[in-house]
C-alpha cells in the first residue's frame, strides 16, 4: 500500500511539473530581434516546436516579433488576435524564385481576403536549407492591449508557393503574457 501511495504521489507530481513546462509565457524582454529573415540562436525570449515548424516570439514594451519557421518549402503564415483563421489578421508569404509574395489578410470563416489589417512595422521572408521563414514585428498595443493577460493567435505552413492551398499545419495558441 505504502509503495502505492509512493508511486501515485511522485505520478501526480510529475504531471503538476508537466503541466507548467507546457504553459508559454511570454514576458517582457529588453531586446529585439532583428527582422532580418534569420532566426539566430537566443534572439526570442519564447521559442515553441510545432509540428512542421518553429515558432519564435519575443516582446519588449513597445514592440511584439513573431517568426515561424517552416520546414516546407512553401507558405508560412500567422495569424494574430484569435486561435483560429476567423478574425484573425493573417500575414502570409513564401519566396518564389528569390522573391518575396507577402499579404495582409483578414480571417473570414475557413478563407481568408486581403483586406486592411495592422501593418507589420517590418516583415521578411527568405528561405533555407529547411524551409520557409516568416519574421514580422508590431508595435506590441497593435495586439496586445494594456492589461492583456495573453495574446491568441494561430500558426500555419503549406508545401505550396501561393496564398490560397491548404495548410499542412495549422495550431491555434492562446500565449500569456
Amino acid at each position: 500500500m505504502r509503495i502505492r501511495t509512493i508511486i501515485a504521489a511522485v505520478f501526480f507530481g510529475l504531471l503538476l511539473i508537466a503541466a507548467a513546462a507546457a504553459q508559454d509565457s511570454l514576458a517582457v524582454s529588453a531586446d529585439n530581434p532583428e527582422i532580418d529573415g534569420i532566426v539566430s540562436p537566443q534572439e526570442y525570449s519564447l521559442v515553441i516546436e510545432l509540428p512542421k515548424a518553429v515558432l519564435y516570439l519575443n516582446r519588449t514594451r513597445e514592440i511584439l516579433s513573431i517568426s515561424i519557421q517552416s520546414q516546407l518549402d512553401g507558405w508560412v503564415a500567422v495569424g494574430l488576435g484569435s486561435q483560429r483563421m476567423d478574425e484573425a489578421s493573417i500575414y502570409i508569404g513564401y519566396v518564389d524564385s528569390g522573391e518575396q509574395v507577402f499579404a495582409t489578410q483578414l480571417g473570414r470563416g475557413h478563407g481568408h481576403t486581403d483586406a486592411q489589417v495592422a501593418e507589420p512595422a517590418a516583415s521578411r521572408l527568405r528561405e533555407n536549407q529547411t524551409g520557409t521563414v516568416l519574421e514580422l514585428s508590431f508595435p506590441a498595443s497593435a495586439f496586445i492591449p494594456q492589461g492583456a493577460a495573453s495574446l491568441s493567435l494561430i500558426a500555419a505552413c503549406g508545401k505550396r508557393d501561393n496564398l490560397g492551398s491548404y495548410h499542412s499545419m495549422r495550431r491555434g495558441l492562446e500565449i500569456d503574457l
